[in-house]
């Protein structure tokens, strides 16, 4: 009879543990927004290549893509590209109404376009690029680095050590050409949300050697998963024309569900929980002891 006290305090900490580390397996999710105005085919949007929007929207494999009409008329999402036999292979959305949405979830990595096949000027893309968690031996601080790679080969590199509540966030960022060297003098905007409320904006950012950092004005209100996108908007002086600047302009690399690296003391009450549900199991089952 005394089992049952321990029984309900040792479930209690495993379900503690294991909603304490659930969020680092939570889905990710974008937005892809049709143009106000898009279905006239001397729209604005097509000039700019952004009917759809953002575009191209370069994610991580198992990211979930949403395509939301803000537009007055009806359009399809149909994988492919507007030259092609045929369209949908991958991925169609049929018939989006005002308002309404499709999504789809890529799981593997790769560059896929897509058209609207009512309006074949709405052309977009989205790149699903590997990305890598640093941490092992050279991340004892619990410090998250995700890595996402551009269309030209711009490698982009994240750093943080996860949101915490009543603190500032600060996000290290790298900029890493196709050639393997930092690059100087790289133009970007960053934002980040958590909660669906905007906790830092940069649209001015610019880092001379290739590495910057970022911090919130004031302290997250929560410790929930923050996104991160952060676009290219091309290399050169800020000082100068940005008509100048080269290199990629407009792309976004978004990085989703950012929570910390598992630190020692989730894993201690992790490894705890879990030899406390065996020894509980042993002693109500009756599993041989060793």
């Amino acid at each position: 009879m005394k089992s049952k006290p321990f029984g309900a305090l040792f479930g209690l900490l495993a379900l503690v543990a294991i909603l304490g580390v659930a969020p680092a397996f939570g889905q990710t999710a974008n937005e892809i927004d049709m143009e106000k105005g898009a279905g006239d085919q001397n729209a604005a949007c097509i000039a700019a290549k952004n009917c759809f929007a953002p575009n191209p929207l370069t994610v991580t494999p198992g990211t979930t893509v949403t395509w939301k009409n803000t537009d007055n008329a009806v359009h399809y999402v149909c994988s492919g590209k507007v030259t092609d036999d045929q369209c949908g292979t991958v991925f169609e959305g049929d018939g989006i109404k005002p308002g309404k949405t499709f999504q789809f979830t890529f799981a593997n990595a790769g560059t896929f376009d897509y058209f609207c096949s009512v309006h074949p000027w709405m052309t977009g893309q989205v790149i699903v690029a590997a990305v890598t968690s640093s941490g092992g031996d050279n991340n004892t601080s619990g410090m998250t680095t995700l890595t996402a790679k551009a269309s030209d080969g711009t490698t982009v590199a994240i750093s943080t050590s996860g949101p915490v509540n009543g603190q500032p966030l600060s996000i290290a960022i790298s900029f890493t050409g196709a050639s393997g060297s930092k690059i100087n003098h790289q133009n970007y905007a960053i934002s980040v949300t958590q909660d669906g409320n905007n906790v830092l904006s940069n649209s001015a950012g610019h880092t001379h050697t290739g590495d910057d950092i970022q911090t919130s004005s004031t302290n997250l209100s929560s410790a929930d998963p923050i996104d991160v996108q952060i676009t290219l908007n091309g290399i050169g002086l800020p000082t100068v024309d940005p008509a100048t600047w080269t290199g990629v302009k407009g792309e976004t690399l978004s990085f989703t569900h950012i929570v910390p690296e598992f630190g020692p003391v989730a894993s201690i009450v992790l490894a705890i929980a879990v030899m406390s549900m065996v020894v509980f199991v042993a002693k109500t089952r009756g599993i041989p002891k060793f």
